[in-house]
């Protein structure tokens, strides 16, 4: 996911297309979004954490034997990857946290988020630092040798291998249900609209899912589409520069999830939220006026701590208030909502204006002004958000 925009932007010099392409696999996952709620919540997690795997093995396998066999993946065969993955973050997610809800005691639901978040940042960190020698080579020490640059079907070949064993490995997982649930009937359809209907019933739920989900609409756009065009444009540097900023956020996220439950236990997720909220909208200002690539790199720490931050917030949140039966589908709404967001600020970042000369950086200031819409609604109903009744823990 780092080298496919990059792949793009800078080797076939087609970042407009990316941005379209990326616009038009967003809006298809809105239906797929839905539909992966029902399945959460109606079949075993860990069957469906297989079953993505597989989908991701055979995929990543596939492209990578077919850029080997003909020299190079395509366009068509990185868009297959960049769809396919994005397809596997749109369950992974709201699985992922359906199943450490579904497992976990209620005293221990902010022990869970933030240890997950440190353990998933801490592998960014490293995919981090392997996808910056990849993507731009690396010249050796004295203890590492030298690595030329990878093609994009090599970096598939080595992915690919990562989603087989996480097979073996999930497969192997074994535990006890402490949330109890039931099998329900009826269709599809029947299905989704049980979620949407809690959060009729349920508004402030709404409201808080919704708005702490704005720095994440922002920042995947911002890593996925814009961040490659950024770094050449803007900052005047390669592919080195645009991975180990990706490595510098992974480390902010992974500091996230050490330190933000205990930093903020005392004022509240609510209070947490919001000043990750705040710190965005100063990062996406600051990064919009400067070309430090130095300076750049601090930034996405920042943005590490705060989308990192929120999630684990957000997450510990919804675990005390939504019912562990329900929690995949008002999950799903709450990423069908986000993707509709995300499609159109993709769709607006994919002008041709925005690639001409550094005027990407016009892009930060929109992002900033997005994250500023949704935490006005967060603070006008704070009060109440820090108080509402949580639920029973089932």
């Amino acid at each position: 996911m780092l080298a496919i925009p990059w792949y793009f932007s800078e080797i076939i010099g087609e970042p407009e297309l990316f941005g379209w392409l990326y616009a038009l696999t967003t809006f298809v996952m809105l239906f797929w979004g839905l539909y992966a709620g029902t399945l959460i919540d109606r079949f075993s997690r860990k069957k469906v954490f297989i079953g993505i795997n597989v989908f991701g093995a055979v995929l990543l396998s596939s492209v990578s034997i077919y850029g080997y066999t003909l020299g190079d993946v395509g366009s068509i065969g990185a868009m297959f990857v960049f769809s396919g993955t994005i397809l596997i973050y749109n369950i992974h997610y709201p699985a992922l946290y359906a199943f450490g809800q579904e497992i976990t005691e209620k005293e221990f639901y902010g022990k869970f988020t933030s240890t997950t978040e440190t353990v998933g940042q801490s592998t960014s960190i490293i995919s981090g630092a392997i996808g910056a020698a990849l993507l731009s080579g690396f010249g050796g020490n004295s203890i590492l040798p030298p690595i030329e640059p990878w093609a994009l079907h090599e970096i598939f070949l080595a992915d690919a291998l990562t989603y087989w064993m996480s097979i073996v490995l999930i497969a192997s997982i074994k535990y006890q249900p402490i949330a109890k649930r039931f099998e329900e009937n009826g269709s599809v359809v029947q299905r989704i609209q049980k979620g949407i209907d809690y959060l009729r019933e349920n508004r402030d739920v709404f409201l808080f899912g919704n708005s702490s989900y704005a720095i994440f609409i922002v920042l995947l756009v911002t890593v996925q589409q814009l961040l490659p065009v950024y770094t050449a444009n803007q900052l005047n540097e390669g592919p080195g520069i645009y991975a180990f900023a990706e490595l510098a956020y992974a480390i902010g996220a992974m500091l996230a999830g050490i330190a933000v439950i205990k930093l903020f236990c005392s004022r509240g997720m609510v209070f947490g939220v919001a000043v990750m909220m705040a710190l965005t909208i100063l990062t996406y200002l600051i990064a919009g006026i400067t070309q430090s690539a130095f300076l750049y790199l601090g930034l996405s720490v920042v943005l590490g701590i705060t989308n990192a931050g929120a999630r684990v917030m957000r997450t510990t949140w919804l675990f005390e208030h939504v019912p562990n039966q329900r929690i995949g589908r008002v999950s799903s709404v709450f990423q069908t909502i986000n993707i509709l967001n995300r499609v159109a600020l993709s769709a607006l970042c994919s002008l041709p204006f925005f690639h001409t000369s550094n005027n990407i950086r016009y892009t930060y200031f929109l992002c900033a002004l997005i994250v500023l819409i949704y935490l006005i609604p967060l603070m006008l109903r704070y009060t109440r958000l820090s108080t509402l009744k949580q639920n029973n823990g089932t």
